[in-house]
C-alpha cells in the first residue's frame, strides 16, 4: 500500500520494491457483512453471481465509505469494514473513535434499507429459481457484527489491509449470531460502549455471552430493523449525461457530505432518515420496556417470571420476536425455565 512505497522511496538505493515492511497495530471498529442465502443464489444464478454480487457491494462500499468506513476483504458472501482513526480528521482520538462507533451502527442500518430500497436487487424479489427455492418472500439480506478491538495493518495490499486478529474473528462470530437471535445487526459490548447515551437507547441489550477469543463474557445489542416493511424505490432517476466534468462534481459533493459526517449527531440519523425511520416503526416504546423487563429477569436467574413476560411479549406485541425466541428456548432446554445454580 501507500505505507510501503513511501517506506521505499525513502530509503532504498534500488528499483524494486520491498513488501516486507513491518506490520502495525491498531484499533479500530471491525464490521462483518454477509449476504444471507448467497449459496443458494450462486447455485440459482450460476454465471450472472458476479453481476448479482458486485450489485451489492456497491451499496455496500458506497454507504460505508459516506460514513468513513473502509471495505478491504470481500470472498462474495463476506465484507470486512473497518472504521481507522486517522492524523487527518481534526478530532482527538477518543472523539473519533466514538464517532467511527456510531457511524458504523447507522451505516449498518442504512445499508441494510438501500439494498431493500434498490430496484436493482428488487428485480431477485421475483426471480422463480430464488422463489422456489426461498420461498415467496424472499429478498436480498444483509447481516451485520460489529466489534472493537486491535488488528495488524501489513502488507497485504492498501493501507486499510487488516490482517486477521482474535477480534476479527469474534466480530465473526457476532455476525454469525444474527440468525441465532434472527436479527440483522448487532453490536458488540466493546462498540456500544463508546457511543453516545442517544445511540445507545436506539440498541437493545439482547444477551450476554462467551464467545471464544475473547477474555471476558460481552453483552449483544441489536439494531431492531423491520426490512420487510421497505419497498423498492421506483422514482424515475434522472438522465444526466455522464461525463468526465459530471463525475469530478459528484465526487467533489460526496467528499463534502462526507467530511460533514464527523460533524453531525449520527444519533438524529436513526429517527429522521425516512427509510431507517419506516423499519422500525412497529418497535414501540412499550414493546421495548416489556423485552427490557423480561430480560433483567433472565438475566439476574428469575426465568418463571422472565418466561411469562417473554411470552407476554411474542403473544401481544411481536410474534416474531428474534431474541424472545432465543432467549425462551435457551431457558426452556436442557434448564426446564429452571436458572442453573452458578447463574
Amino acid at each position: 500500500g501507500a505505507d510501503i512505497i513511501g517506506k521505499n522511496m525513502s530509503g532504498s538505493d534500488s528499483a524494486g520494491v520491498n513488501a516486507m515492511v513491518p506490520g502495525r497495530k491498531c484499533e479500530c471498529i471491525i464490521g462483518v457483512v454477509r449476504v444471507r442465502d448467497f449459496s443458494t443464489a450462486t447455485e440459482v444464478l450460476q454465471s450472472k453471481v458476479m453481476m448479482f454480487s458486485n450489485q451489492i457491494a456497491e451499496i455496500v462500499h458506497g454507504v460505508c465509505s459516506e460514513f468513513h468506513g473502509a471495505p478491504n476483504k470481500n470472498t462474495g458472501e463476506t465484507f470486512l469494514v473497518i472504521w481507522k482513526q486517522n492524523e487527518d480528521s481534526g478530532l482527538g482520538n477518543d472523539e473519533l473513535i466514538r464517532k467511527f462507533a456510531e457511524g458504523s451502527i447507522v451505516s449498518s442500518a442504512a445499508m441494510i434499507g438501500a439494498v431493500h430500497r434498490s430496484p436493482l436487487l428488487g428485480i431477485y424479489r421475483e426471480h422463480p429459481g430464488l422463489q422456489y427455492r426461498l420461498g415467496s418472500k424472499c429478498r436480498v439480506h444483509l447481516s451485520v457484527g460489529l466489534h472493537k478491538g486491535w488488528a495488524i495493518e501489513g502488507a497485504v495490499g492498501s493501507e486499510f489491509k487488516i490482517d486477521p486478529s482474535p477480534n476479527v474473528s469474534i466480530a465473526t462470530s457476532i455476525e454469525r449470531s444474527t440468525a441465532v437471535y434472527n436479527v440483522s445487526v448487532i453490536a458488540a459490548q466493546s462498540v456500544v460502549d463508546l457511543v453516545s447515551y442517544n445511540m445507545r437507547s436506539q440498541c437493545r441489550l439482547i444477551d450476554k455471552v462467551i464467545i471464544r477469543g475473547s477474555p471476558a463474557p460481552m453483552e449483544l445489542y441489536c439494531v431492531d430493523l423491520d426490512y420487510m416493511s421497505v419497498e423498492v424505490d421506483q422514482t424515475d432517476r434522472p438522465k444526466v449525461p455522464w461525463n468526465t466534468r459530471q463525475r469530478f462534481k459528484v465526487r467533489q459533493w460526496m467528499e463534502q457530505e462526507k467530511s460533514a459526517v464527523l460533524q453531525k449527531d449520527l444519533s438524529e440519523i436513526l429517527e429522521s432518515d425516512d427509510v431507517i425511520t419506516q423499519m422500525r416503526l412497529c418497535f414501540t416504546v412499550e414493546f421495548f420496556q416489556l423485552f427490557n423487563m423480561g430480560y433483567q429477569n433472565y438475566s439476574q436467574g428469575e426465568w418463571q417470571v422472565a418466561r411469562r413476560i417473554l411470552m407476554d411479549l411474542r403473544s401481544r406485541l411481536a410474534p416474531e420476536d428474534g431474541p424472545s425466541s432465543a432467549l425462551l428456548k435457551f431457558m426452556e432446554f436442557p434448564h426446564d425455565f429452571d436458572a442453573p445454580k452458578e447463574w
